[in-house]
């Protein structure tokens, strides 16, 4: 089941980065209460569990049925939309490396007192003279690495509320 749905759940979250892109939002730059990631984690490691309870079982879920079942879930949709997305931005022709390099940079400039306030200025200009050096493959670790804490917190709240046993 976490694979079958994991692998459902990467394409569906590929499609939403793709969405989003054309757009004209980028993917990567949106506010993370926006974030797509979220809800298809919940609905895939929810859909997991639903089935493998109903159908494998009896009725059962112990709590690290659920959180390995949940991490093979989300680390394969996380997996496959990094993988997407360093060949979507390794593609010249779709910008979209270059749309991100742009956006992200007016961002900091357009913020630089509150990045400045919160980091310092030497960390807010180094950020800025790296962004330039921008290459697929950090977006697409980036991605991953960022997907990893929101899966397992999702996990470990749908593992909770989802452990049962049948009660004769």
């Amino acid at each position: 089941m976490p694979f079958k749905y994991g692998f459902i759940g990467a394409a569906m979250n590929i499609l939403a980065l793709v969405v989003l892109y054309y757009l004209g939002r980028h993917p990567l730059l949106l506010n993370p209460i926006l974030d797509a990631r979220i809800p298809l984690y919940i609905i895939f490691v929810f859909v997991s569990f639903k089935e493998f309870k109903e159908q494998y079982s009896g009725g059962i879920l112990h709590f690290w049925q659920g959180m390995t079942m949940g991490m093979i879930a989300y680390s394969i949709m996380a997996l496959g939309a990094s993988l997407f997305i360093f060949t979507f931005s390794a593609i010249e022709t779709t910008h979209f490396l270059a749309e991100y390099i742009r956006i992200a940079t007016g961002q900091l400039q357009a913020n630089k007192a509150l990045f400045i306030e919160t980091i310092s200025e030497k960390t807010f200009n180094e950020t800025l003279a790296q962004l330039p050096e921008t290459r697929p493959v950090h977006l697409a670790v980036d991605y991953l690495l960022k997907s990893m804490p929101i899966g397992l917190f999702l996990t470990i709240i749908l593992a909770v509320l989802f452990r049962q046993q049948r009660v004769n």
